[in-house]
């Protein structure tokens, strides 16, 4: 038999684990805060300028032909023809902000205002039948 050349000890094994991972708090990152629009009330219009003093002019302008070119105008009653037109103007412009319905409204608005304050009645207005002594007789009646 053949000589035994080297003997070894028994070997141990010894494991050697690789570290761990450090354990890892995940953290959502901070988003940007929503911006908080600042809504402003809206006033009521502003100053007059000379662009709206001109719309308003072009609007009486404007009143002042439809009631001369459409002189059979229905009539409402106690507005008479200047209210039904400011009337229409009214409708027409409403919801839409400014333009020039909204001057033939204002215009027609301050027209009527004017005639019943120096005549006691508004133009075009035709009363059949008999009204209330304040309504018939104008401001000057309600004194």
């Amino acid at each position: 038999m053949a000589k035994r050349t080297h003997t070894y000890a028994p070997s141990r094994a010894i494991v050697v684990r690789a570290p761990s991972a450090p354990n890892v708090i995940r953290v959502s990152a901070p988003r940007q805060t929503k911006k908080k629009h600042h809504h402003r009330k809206g006033s009521g219009g502003g100053a007059l300028t000379l662009n709206k003093l001109g719309g308003f002019a072009i609007g009486g302008a404007l009143f002042g032909f439809i009631q001369k070119q459409f002189p059979n105008l229905p009539t409402l009653p106690i507005v008479g023809q200047a209210g039904s037109i400011t009337a229409a103007a009214y409708m027409l412009a409403k919801g839409k902000g400014s333009g020039l319905a909204r001057d033939v409204a204002i215009a027609g608005a301050v027209l009527s205002g004017y005639q019943i304050g120096f005549t006691g009645k508004i133009s075009g207005e035709d009363i059949s039948g008999e009204l209330a002594r304040q309504v018939s007789g104008g401001i000057a009646a309600q004194v």
